[in-house]
């Protein structure tokens, strides 16, 4: 998912040191992104992450389980619903167990699906399931993308996928508190047909609110004119601002903040980190200087500065990212000795 910004710079770590950081705000909500599309990780692994969110105080795991790569659990509707634990999806036994581990240890589990872009692994699986349905629903611009141009077959597909994934993750425990990542980043043509774009992810935003889920977005393709009719149950996932089609600088957080709209700092420089065979545990520990000096809870990856410092109040938490593109040579042995040190990091700043 998204343009990966790597964490690790040839930025001076101790010049990093010398400056100021801001504390995280009592009342923010801090959590661990994990990207299972790109990169296997089995049951005991991602157990294992939940007991250093646990041990270290955070709050929720994001389980980034739809993109372009994979569709990694198990679907019904996709026919993904082997009962044996495979490297390709998780079960629904597997599933349902992190999410009773998870919720025995207070985490709450939010539901990561990417819509309508970065969905060509479930689109392929419905390529092979039902081709006729593939080829009414997937753009004819982009096959990594829905048809989200008021495609009622697309809608009713993206609404039938929604539906078992908010039945799979319900978490009594957190009634009323649950939130899902229904997507909205780097989506194709959403710039200059922003109406279809906005009207599609609002739709799909009901589905979610019945369910009772607040609905989540990526705040990328979000444009002046569509912010206007963006339904207000959103929170919006701020990763970076966006350059819009006339070379203007797209929305910042105020502007959420002005339109009434909760944000979530997930900033690509400080926040993201990709793991690789190519990172020792200098690395690591450089990665770890860095974040102190780069990450506060109001830090945003703005274009003219990617950690501005902004004076708002409608930050509502911040997510710890690892994204799997660059890890499929790495152990589960080895992810865990790049991520725990950084999760317990994080969650102590």
């Amino acid at each position: 998912m998204l343009i990966k910004f790597l964490s690790i710079t040839t930025v001076s770590i101790l010049l990093f040191l010398t400056m100021a950081n801001t504390a995280q705000a009592k009342d923010q909500e801090k959590g661990i992104t994990i990207d299972i599309s790109r990169k296997y990780y089995s049951i005991g692994t991602l157990k294992a992450i939940v007991d250093e969110i646990n041990a270290n105080g955070g709050d929720y795991l994001q389980l980034h389980f739809s993109d372009n790569e994979s569709y990694a659990i198990a679907s019904e509707f996709l026919g993904q619903n082997s009962e044996n634990p495979n490297s390709t999806y998780l079960t629904k036994k597997e599933l349902l167990s992190l999410i009773a581990y998870s919720n025995d240890r207070n985490i709450m589990v939010i539901p990561d699906i990417d819509l309508p872009a970065h969905s060509k692994g479930w689109l392929n699986v419905m390529k092979e399931k039902d081709s006729g349905l593939y080829t009414d629903i997937v753009t004819d611009y982009s096959e990594d993308t829905l048809d989200y141009h008021n495609n009622a077959a697309a809608l009713y597909t993206a609404n039938q996928l929604l539906d078992e994934v908010l039945d799979l993750f319900y978490q009594p425990k957190f009634a009323g508190k649950q939130r899902i990542v229904l997507g909205g980043d780097e989506v194709p043509g959403s710039g200059a047909h922003q109406t279809d774009f906005i009207r599609f992810m609002n739709q799909i935003a009901e589905t979610a609110k019945a369910s009772n889920y607040e609905p989540q977005i990526w705040n990328d393709s979000i444009t002046p004119e569509g912010i206007q009719n963006l339904d207000r149950s959103f929170s919006i996932l701020y990763w970076k601002q966006s350059t819009l089609s006339n070379g203007a600088q797209g929305l910042d957080v105020q502007d959420f903040e002005e339109n009434g709209l909760s944000v979530y700092n997930y900033n690509a420089y400080s926040l993201y980190f990709l793991p690789s065979t190519r990172f020792s545990q200098d690395d690591i520990t450089e990665q770890i200087d860095y974040m102190k000096w780069a990450y506060a809870y109001n830090k945003f990856f703005y274009i003219s500065d990617y950690y501005k410092q902004v004076d708002t109040s409608n930050v509502k938490g911040s997510s710890l990212v690892f994204w799997g593109e660059h890890a499929n040579d790495l152990s589960q042995e080895g992810l865990l000795e790049q991520e725990k040190p950084l999760i317990q990091n994080f969650l102590s700043l």
